[in-house]
């Protein structure tokens, strides 16, 4: 039994130990069977919530509405939440009813995938009423029930199963992928947030080439922003992506260079991404314009951060030619003289002194620009006395 499991034991116990039943359920129970790594787990029991924040000394009702009781325990917290059913998902998100249960079965029967309705108790034994464990050995995704009825419940499944194809690259079943052409429009009344996040883990998995097969062959990608006004740009996107993604500014970055007029902004905009994405998405397509016209110099290392020279690396052998291997571009920005403008040994406070008499402006930034590509292409050594020396031959009221 995997180790989280094993700390996570006591707290079925506890709750055991007040009269109810308690398990381990949802993704955590699928990864387990498949030997994927877990990191985290979490818990379904028939205990009422408030019975639960009775049961432990601490814990917070993080959506209590919905039977979900934050326990912290043994240094450790876990989300423990009463069994129940749901029905009238009128926002196409949450059940405008909640019914707690007694009955686990029940609790699973309203689960989106036979994969996720699976349950395992403190023996390690697996509940699984809707055959979950034949659908992981078939590599099948299939609903629980009525693929229509989950579908409409909340139509963003509709986008997880497709994600959940290109994560562990399973096939969908046909009555899945008949209903998804059926109620793909359902995919515009979610919103965005929401679409971006299961668009991000489809573009991250490794049978992307199957799961943007299924987006196109199913008619999805004609209700997601940006792709239902250019409708040639799966297609387009499939010829080059070949392998997973690393990162959402990644992906924004690939279809700004696959097709340039659609800009990082507009991107952002319509996707609703944070300003952070559109910075890191700007500065990969930077460092990936600087690439093509001088190749990896000091300069083109100096401007990735180390958390996006995977992507970069990515890029590279999607839209070019050229052969970049991650951990030979790793060992070059390692020797860098520096990472940052801060390892500078001088700074604006030095230029200022070095020259009293001239009025500081622009050109303090420009003669500080200048003294970083010398450092970085070592036409200067780091050390703040020759530089210095170098900065007093310098004439400032050449630049002002």
């Amino acid at each position: 039994m995997n180790q989280l499991f094993v700390e996570g034991i006591p707290v079925l116990k506890k709750i055991e130990n007040h009269g109810f039943e308690a398990v381990f359920v949802g993704g955590s129970i699928r990864d387990y069977l498949l030997n994927k790594p877990l990191h985290d787990i979490d818990i379904a029991t028939s205990a009422p919530p408030e019975v639960v924040q009775n049961i432990f000394e601490k814990t917070i009702p993080i959506g209590i509405e919905h039977g979900t009781v934050l326990v912290l325990y043994e240094e450790k917290s876990y989300e423990v939440t009463t069994y129940r059913v749901e029905s009238d998902y009128r926002d196409y998100r949450h059940p405008d009813k909640v019914e707690f249960v007694s009955s686990l079965q029940l609790d699973l029967s309203r689960r989106d995938f036979t994969i996720n309705a699976m349950a395992m108790n403190k023996s390690g034994e697996i509940i699984d009423p809707f055959q979950g464990q034949v659908h992981l050995q078939k590599r099948i995704l299939k609903t629980v029930n009525e693929a229509e009825e989950r579908f409409t419940e909340d139509p963003l499944r509709m986008m997880r199963a497709l994600r959940f194809v290109s994560q562990l690259d399973f096939n969908l079943d046909e009555e899945a992928l008949k209903a998804i052409r059926t109620h793909r429009f359902l995919l515009e009344k979610i919103a965005v947030e929401r679409l971006a996040i299961e668009t991000e883990k489809l573009w991250r998995g490794p049978a992307l080439q199957k799961a943007l097969s299924l987006l196109q062959e199913t008619g999805v990608d004609g209700h997601l922003p940006i792709f239902k006004e250019n409708t040639r740009l799966i297609d387009l996107a499939r010829k080059y992506a070949k392998s997973a993604f690393h990162s959402l500014e990644e992906i924004v970055a690939f279809f700004h260079l696959l097709k340039e007029d659609i800009s990082i902004e507009q991107w952002c905009k319509s996707w609703k991404l944070s300003k952070a994405v559109e910075k890191a998405s700007k500065r990969l397509v930077s460092s990936f314009s600087y690439y093509k016209e001088k190749g990896i110099d000091a300069y083109c290392l100096y401007e990735l951060d180390p958390s996006r020279i995977a992507s970069f690396v990515h890029l590279t052998s999607l839209l070019t030619k050229s052969i970049v291997h991650e951990d030979d571009v790793r060992k070059r920005y390692e020797g860098l003289p520096i990472k940052s403008t801060k390892d500078l040994e001088i700074d604006g406070y030095d230029i200022v002194q070095a020259f009293p008499d001239i009025r500081p402006g622009p050109w303090i930034t420009e003669l500080l620009q200048e003294v970083e590509r010398k450092v970085l292409f070592q036409q200067l050594p780091n050390n703040k006395e020759q530089i210095m020396e170098w900065v007093k031959k310098w004439n400032p009221q050449e630049k002002s």
